[in-house]
């Protein structure tokens, strides 16, 4: 079996409502590493396979100038511009990932695990170097060749070198992904790998990419998930049926959420706002959560955004 091992750095207060549900399925994927670079040192029950390095974003960013300051102009003023340099990790982590067949980036503090390995199998990881195009999962082949694959994106320097962020680790003209489709390297694409909630709606809608990368959404479905011992299941309604579908991992993007349960944490709903404690899954349940509305949230937290940029 191909070893994976995925890599989050994190600066700031960790999801503290849901953040031991994300590690709880992080330990169901017991075949599957993590390594978690943050300065927050909230007390978490860290399963074995989720390894911790407590270190501040002044010194980690620090780490990453002194590394390439004979090769490019590092600019990384705050913590979001480290999506920028997602695509570098190979190179920056290449201590930590020596015995790894494939490295990743990914969010932690926004997703939910789900069998990820019944979807990203050996057969997968043989035929391909990249799998996933998106910044909250993407894997790469651990070979000098593919670590440095980033350095054939002819705008590298102007995104490493300003404060301004060009979302390098995903698609665009100035993403990662633009270097491999110019190279003509096929990405893995892998149904269901994912469910990216998008953040305009209060239900839960899904954000798609076509055959061409370019993003739409599904048509509203009033739908539901749940978490069963590692397995992450959604539950949608068409024609007054349930229909069900089994996903790798839940993104949340943007999205508040409370948690509700009660029970042992083995297994729960996720509805949109919130985890709830597991129960029978019928029409009027998943009625009833998933009212047709915008989400305020979003909007507040895009308008707080603008205000902060302009000052």
């Amino acid at each position: 079996m191909k070893k994976i091992v995925l890599i989050c750095p994190y600066f700031g207060k960790l999801p503290k409502e849901y953040f031991q549900l994300t590690l709880n399925s992080c330990r169901f994927n017991e075949t599957i590493d993590w390594l978690l670079i943050t300065d927050d040192k909230t007390s978490y029950t860290y399963p074995k396979n989720v390894k911790v390095i407590y270190k501040s974003f002044e010194h980690f960013s620090t780490e990453i100038k002194n590394k390439y300051k004979n090769q490019f102009k590092i600019s990384i003023s705050n913590p979001y511009k480290l999506c920028d340099f997602k695509p570098l990790y190979g190179e920056i982590f290449s201590n930590y990932i020596k015995e790894y067949d494939f490295w990743g980036y990914t969010d932690m503090t926004d997703v939910l695990y789900g069998n990820l390995r019944s979807f990203i199998t050996d057969d997968i990881l043989n035929s391909y170097e990249k799998i996933g195009f998106l910044g909250h999962l993407t894997l790469y082949k651990n070979s000098e060749e593919t670590n440095k694959r980033y350095r054939e994106s002819p705008v590298l320097q102007k995104i490493l070198g300003t404060d301004k962020v060009y979302a390098f680790d995903e698609l665009g003209d100035f993403g990662i992904q633009s270097v491999y489709n110019k190279l003509n390297i096929s990405t893995a694409r892998i149904k269901n790998l994912y469910a990216d909630i998008s953040p305009l709606r209060f239900s839960f809608q899904l954000s798609l990419f076509d055959g061409e990368f370019n993003q739409f959404f599904e048509d509203y479905k009033r739908r539901i998930f749940e978490w069963k011992k590692g397995k992450l299941l959604s539950y949608y309604v068409i024609d007054k049926m349930i229909k069900q579908d089994s996903y790798g991992y839940l993104h949340f993007q943007k999205r508040s959420m409370k948690n509700n349960l009660s029970l042992k944490h083995d297994s729960f709903l996720i509805v949109p706002n919130k985890f709830i404690d597991d129960q029978n899954i019928t029409l009027k349940l998943i009625n009833s959560v998933s009212p047709r509305k915008i989400y305020l949230q979003f909007f507040k937290l895009k308008f707080k955004a603008l205000i902060s940029h302009f000052r």
